[in-house]
Protein backbone atom coordinates (compact mmCIF):
# COMPACT_ATOMS: atom_id res chain seq x y z
CA UNK A 1 0.00 0.00 0.00
CA UNK A 2 1.56 3.14 -1.25
CA UNK A 3 1.66 5.66 1.77
CA UNK A 4 3.80 9.45 2.58
CA UNK A 5 6.56 7.36 3.56
CA UNK A 6 6.79 5.40 0.19
CA UNK A 7 10.30 6.36 -1.59
CA UNK A 8 8.72 7.24 -4.45
CA UNK A 9 6.28 9.67 -3.19
CA UNK A 10 8.76 11.04 -1.01
CA UNK A 11 10.74 12.27 -4.28
CA UNK A 12 7.67 13.26 -6.09
CA UNK A 13 7.18 15.25 -2.84
CA UNK A 14 10.27 17.07 -2.70
CA UNK A 15 11.54 17.30 -6.59
CA UNK A 16 7.40 19.15 -6.80
CA UNK A 17 8.46 21.80 -4.21
CA UNK A 18 10.67 23.64 -6.98
CA UNK A 19 8.75 22.28 -10.23
CA UNK A 20 5.60 20.20 -11.74
CA UNK A 21 6.65 16.71 -11.68
CA UNK A 22 6.03 14.98 -14.92
CA UNK A 23 3.68 11.43 -15.05
CA UNK A 24 6.91 9.68 -17.05
CA UNK A 25 9.57 11.25 -13.81
CA UNK A 26 6.82 8.91 -11.69
CA UNK A 27 6.97 5.96 -13.89
CA UNK A 28 11.11 6.33 -14.08
CA UNK A 29 11.09 6.37 -9.86
CA UNK A 30 8.56 3.57 -9.46
CA UNK A 31 11.10 1.55 -12.18
CA UNK A 32 14.37 2.59 -10.12
CA UNK A 33 12.49 1.14 -7.09
CA UNK A 34 11.64 -1.95 -8.14
CA UNK A 35 13.00 -3.77 -5.10
CA UNK A 36 10.19 -1.79 -3.01
CA UNK A 37 7.16 -2.74 -5.05
CA UNK A 38 7.93 -6.34 -6.40
CA UNK A 39 9.51 -9.12 -4.08
CA UNK A 40 10.44 -10.88 -7.59
CA UNK A 41 13.41 -11.36 -9.13
CA UNK A 42 13.92 -9.68 -12.88
CA UNK A 43 12.35 -7.02 -14.49
CA UNK A 44 9.14 -5.82 -13.42
CA UNK A 45 6.14 -6.06 -16.43
CA UNK A 46 4.71 -3.05 -17.93
CA UNK A 47 1.49 -3.83 -16.55
CA UNK A 48 3.38 -3.83 -13.04
CA UNK A 49 4.91 -0.76 -13.52
CA UNK A 50 1.98 1.13 -14.76
CA UNK A 51 -0.31 -0.08 -11.92
CA UNK A 52 2.64 1.05 -9.32
CA UNK A 53 2.66 4.71 -10.76
CA UNK A 54 -1.03 4.75 -10.80
CA UNK A 55 -1.23 4.03 -7.33
CA UNK A 56 1.52 6.58 -6.77
CA UNK A 57 -0.50 8.87 -8.21
CA UNK A 58 -4.06 8.21 -6.51
CA UNK A 59 -2.24 8.18 -3.18
CA UNK A 60 -1.13 11.98 -4.28
CA UNK A 61 -4.59 13.15 -5.17
CA UNK A 62 -6.53 11.78 -3.23
CA UNK A 63 -4.52 13.02 -0.09
CA UNK A 64 -4.74 16.09 -2.08
CA UNK A 65 -1.52 16.63 -2.28
CA UNK A 66 -0.59 17.24 -5.78
CA UNK A 67 -3.37 17.87 -8.80
CA UNK A 68 -3.42 16.48 -12.29
CA UNK A 69 -3.04 18.33 -15.35
CA UNK A 70 -1.48 19.76 -18.66
CA UNK A 71 0.70 22.96 -19.28
CA UNK A 72 -1.62 25.33 -21.56
CA UNK A 73 -1.44 26.10 -24.82
CA UNK A 74 -2.19 29.14 -25.01
CA UNK A 75 -0.28 31.83 -26.22
CA UNK A 76 -1.69 34.12 -23.50
CA UNK A 77 -0.96 31.86 -20.43
CA UNK A 78 1.34 29.35 -22.22
CA UNK A 79 2.83 28.48 -18.68
CA UNK A 80 0.19 28.22 -16.40
CA UNK A 81 -0.96 24.66 -15.43
CA UNK A 82 -4.54 23.32 -15.99
CA UNK A 83 -5.64 21.20 -13.26
CA UNK A 84 -7.55 18.44 -15.00
CA UNK A 85 -11.58 18.43 -14.50
CA UNK A 86 -12.90 15.63 -12.26
CA UNK A 87 -12.22 13.75 -8.95
CA UNK A 88 -9.57 11.37 -8.07
CA UNK A 89 -11.38 8.24 -9.69
CA UNK A 90 -12.35 9.83 -12.95
CA UNK A 91 -8.64 11.28 -13.56
CA UNK A 92 -7.15 8.09 -13.04
CA UNK A 93 -9.42 6.51 -15.20
CA UNK A 94 -8.00 8.67 -18.31
CA UNK A 95 -4.31 8.71 -17.23
CA UNK A 96 -5.20 4.58 -17.13
CA UNK A 97 -6.98 5.06 -20.48
CA UNK A 98 -4.67 6.88 -22.02
CA UNK A 99 -1.18 5.78 -21.03
CA UNK A 100 0.29 5.22 -24.30
CA UNK A 101 -0.09 8.43 -25.31
CA UNK A 102 0.60 10.01 -21.97
CA UNK A 103 4.32 7.98 -21.54
CA UNK A 104 5.28 7.93 -25.26
CA UNK A 105 6.39 12.47 -25.41
CA UNK A 106 5.81 12.04 -28.87
CA UNK A 107 4.83 15.67 -27.49
CA UNK A 108 5.95 17.50 -24.79
CA UNK A 109 4.42 15.89 -21.52
CA UNK A 110 1.07 15.89 -21.56
CA UNK A 111 0.79 14.63 -17.94
CA UNK A 112 1.88 16.96 -15.16
CA UNK A 113 1.59 16.68 -11.40
CA UNK A 114 1.39 20.45 -9.41
CA UNK A 115 1.96 20.61 -5.85
CA UNK A 116 -1.06 21.94 -3.76
CA UNK A 117 0.20 23.53 -0.35
CA UNK A 118 -0.27 20.62 1.46
CA UNK A 119 2.41 18.81 -0.99
CA UNK A 120 4.52 21.82 -0.64
CA UNK A 121 4.55 21.52 2.80
CA UNK A 122 5.26 18.10 3.31
CA UNK A 123 8.03 17.93 0.42
CA UNK A 124 9.43 20.55 2.29
CA UNK A 125 10.05 18.51 5.40
CA UNK A 126 11.64 15.96 3.78
CA UNK A 127 15.59 15.99 3.72
CA UNK A 128 16.56 14.37 0.62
Amino acid sequence: MVSLEDPVVEEVLFQGVDDWVGLTTVIALVESEQGTWWNQPGEPAPRDIKDAALSVVKFLLSSELMKAGELSTSNADQYDFLDWPGGTQKILEYISDEWVTLTSLDRFEPCWLRSTDAGLEAGRAIDS
